[in-house]
């Protein structure tokens, strides 16, 4: 029996981020490993659209009239728009970041949880709100949820309640352009990420200047090739966050034999309990006013870098086949 599974990516914007990331490499999998499906994708009208080499036989994408900006505004109208979409033409399945989860008595929702921030501090009260009295409800609703990282579905199963037979792990993974660069002599360190509260991105800096080294930051959309020259040009790679679903850059560096300085935060801890050899995890920085102070890392530059024996050990193949097995086992 063909299902019709659609795919909502409208949160995703012309930004380079990891949610996006995920969903073109899981979208270049998945129609293979359901090959009597049909996966209607849905853009946002200003969020740049599918990549030009996003395609299968069994895949649709379609432009909607929805912006990829907006916040609680573009989840509203997204339920909206979908009910209005399973009215005309039904639909089995719904696979969707954070929600919304559209007519659950006859729509088999999957959700993916990225990161819990707005629990944690980050996102603004709105999110706060969202995240404390609407999520867990929608989560709840839902047929199944995804977690990037083993942290993540375990913090969602314990602070929403959910069976933990409907939580599943598709663990993030690194492109295969990040594991064949050459070699060459490396110095300084390097640091990606967005210029957000979450990411202490100031940390990093300060912490390598302090140390005597040059930083390279990244927080442009350069391709994976040249992030991948980048990385491997460095002697260390510092990954300052103070909350992740998934440590995107750390798995990125490591594949590149790139040694990672980290925050012993739940999602690097991930790496390293999956067999991530290359990592020193190191206590979460300070900030007195604007001020970034990271001494736990300052230390680590200074001492030498370990052996990058072996990066994280999951494909984007593993959780391309987490998911179709949670839509086959979701019914239809």
């Amino acid at each position: 029996m063909t299902r019709m599974i659609v795919v909502d990516c409208t949160p995703h914007g012309p930004e380079p981020s990891g949610a996006r990331r995920r969903a073109v490499e899981i979208l270049k999998r998945l129609p293979a490993l359901l090959p009597d499906d049909v996966f209607e994708v849905h853009w946002a009208h200003d969020g740049c659209g599918a990549p030009s080499d996003l395609s299968a036989r069994n895949l649709v994408h379609a432009t909607v009239d929805v912006s990829c900006r907006g916040g609680a505004r573009r989840w509203w109208r997204r339920g909206r728009d979908l009910t209005r979409r399973h009215r005309v033409a039904a639909f089995t399945h719904l696979l969707t970041d954070h929600g919304p989860v559209v007519v659950p008595e006859r729509v088999q929702n999957l959700v993916t949880v990225h990161d819990l921030r707005f629990l944690h501090g980050f996102g603004g009260w709105t999110r706060a709100l969202y995240g404390r009295w609407c999520y867990g409800r929608a989560l709840r609703r839902a047929a199944g949820v995804l977690g990037v990282s083993a942290s993540v579905g375990a913090e969602a199963r314990q602070r929403y309640r959910l069976d933990d037979a409907r939580v599943h792990v598709a663990p993030n993974a690194v492109d295969a352009s990040f594991q064949s660069v050459p070699g060459g002599e490396r110095s300084g360190a390097i640091v990606v990420a967005r210029d957000e509260p979450r990411k202490a991105r100031g940390a990093a800096v300060s912490a390598a200047r302090e140390a005597g080294l040059e930083i390279d930051v990244v927080d442009d959309g350069c391709d994976d090739a040249a992030l991948a020259r980048r990385y491997a040009r460095a002697q260390w790679a510092l990954a300052p966050s103070l909350l992740e679903g998934y440590g995107m850059p750390v798995s990125e560096a490591l594949a590149c034999g790139t040694p990672v300085i980290a925050t012993d935060i739940p999602a690097h801890r991930d790496l390293v309990a999956a067999g991530a050899q290359g990592i020193v995890l190191v206590p979460l920085p300070l900030q007195t006013g604007d001020v970034w102070h990271w001494p736990a890392a300052v230390e680590a530059l200074r001492g030498p870098p370990p052996d990058v024996s072996a990066p994280p050990p999951w494909t984007w193949e593993d959780a391309a086949r987490v998911i179709a097995d949670a839509i086959a086992r979701s019914g239809s």
